[in-house]
């Protein structure tokens, strides 16, 4: 069952300061850490990352619940959360277009998706579906700001179109798959049943159209206030 969080409801809010306050918390821990301690903190939230992935694809497969048209990690949140799991672990001359892609759509996937949350696997109590989405969230948020912050990562002049074309072509591969299998993967078959400000149609292909502007913006707006400064 898929649930959505009423915006500015009183789960709503105590989600949305919750998920802020563990930003907050894992960029701090970086400000206030060592240079080493600051790489090994990193690698512990990506092996959180992967505990996460791990344990809900393992519950998924337990219960009968894992579906080919739901739990592949190709929505722009699921492969951020991916890069989350590895970019620490390869090496440093293969990770800057990972972390370009996971600063521009983790940050942006991650903010619309605890704004307006959509919650898969909801039964109604607070289960592991449900803090895992805020603690995955959260988490691809952070990762990419700490990297910039604490560990000299930058955005590079283009990065804004190279974000831009990716996003694109990984479209060109997953709306095929979504009329194939009969999924919903980057929600290019149907929109989110939330009240996204952003969604200004539920019309197909309408709101995909749309979408293209308001990400293209969304992406400027995050380059231009995180690239480097000039001095």
């Amino acid at each position: 069952m898929d649930y959505a969080i009423e915006i500015l409801s009183s789960e709503w809010i105590t989600t949305s300061l919750s998920s802020i306050a563990f930003i907050l918390f894992i960029l701090y821990i970086g400000k206030i850490s060592s240079e080493n301690n600051r790489i090994k903190f990193i690698k512990i939230i990506a092996l959180i990352m992967i505990f996460l992935t791990i344990a809900n694809h393992t519950i998924h497969l337990i219960n009968g619940t894992w579906t080919l048209d739901k739990q592949i990690p190709i929505h722009l949140c699921g492969i951020s959360a991916l890069i989350c799991c590895v970019i620490m672990f390869i090496p440093e001359n293969k990770r800057q277009f990972l972390f370009e892609f996971l600063f521009y759509f983790g940050i942006i996937g991650g903010a619309m998706s605890i704004l307006t949350p959509l919650i898969d696997n909801y039964n109604g109590n607070v289960n592991f579906f449900y803090i895992r989405f805020f603690v995955k969230h959260a988490i691809i948020i952070a990762f990419p700001i700490y990297l910039r912050n604490h560990l000299n990562m930058e955005l590079r002049t283009y990065s804004w179109l190279r974000a831009f074309i990716a996003v694109n072509v990984l479209l060109a591969f997953i709306m095929p798959l979504n009329f194939y299998i009969g999924s919903n993967y980057m929600y290019l078959a149907e929109a989110p049943a939330v009240d996204n400000p952003l969604i200004l149609t539920t019309q197909w292909p309408l709101y995909v159209l749309t979408w293209e502007p308001i990400v293209f913006a969304l992406i400027l707006i995050t380059y231009y206030f995180s690239k480097p400064k000039k001095i």
